[in-house]
């Protein structure tokens, strides 16, 4: 499978991403890794997107043709590492070594110093 890199974007959650997020937050070969318990029904991932994804300051979908396939967030620091931030991401299993992931962090990290002031 080839990807086109420029396809990637990246935008907030929103409710109607819940069955694309169940492909990959409902597998284990990408949870795993996430300190994420598995999700196992549209409800509770609906519950996680309205209550978790969509109110963080700074968490995105990573999308292809506006699809979720995965996430990318920024979690800043504060007092005496308020100039530090550490990032999270994860991607669908299918989408594994092709760039993507790669490309996403770019993104984000063009716009998080946009959003974000600079110490």
């Amino acid at each position: 499978m080839e990807i086109d890199l420029s396809r990637i974007t990246l935008r907030q959650f929103k409710p109607t991403d819940v069955d694309d997020f169940m492909l990959w937050a409902g597998d284990e070969q990408v949870t795993r890794s996430l300190g994420w318990n598995t999700f196992t029904s549209g409800e509770e991932a609906l519950t996680y997107i309205k209550d978790v994804c969509i109110p963080h300051p700074w968490r995105r979908s990573i999308c292809i043709y506006d699809r979720s396939i995965g996430f990318v967030s920024i979690f800043p620091g504060s007092g005496d590492d308020r100039c530090r931030a550490d990032i999270g991401y994860a991607i669908a299993v299918k989408y594994w070594g092709h760039g993507i992931a790669s490309e996403a962090v770019k993104l984000a990290l063009n716009e998080v110093f946009k959003a974000f002031p600079m110490c």
